[in-house]
């Protein structure tokens, strides 16, 4: 039961992350394929999330 709700959870936070980075595209004017995650702070493009966070993390974390 718990796997199943992780699953579920998994899923929906990753539609939502995927929702609000095309909002936020779109109010940009900026157009990218979906499947594809950019960098705010370098515009990298990167075609994980888990990347994406990764990338922030490790290149723009402020210490």
């Amino acid at each position: 039961m718990r796997s199943a709700f992780r699953r579920t959870w998994r899923r929906v936070a990753h539609a939502y992350h995927l929702a609000c980075a095309r909002d936020d595209a779109a109010k940009r004017k900026i157009t990218i394929p979906s499947g594809v995650w950019v960098c705010d702070h370098c515009h990298e493009a990167l075609l994980e999330l888990h990347a994406l966070r990764e990338h922030v993390r490790t290149r723009h974390a402020y210490i």
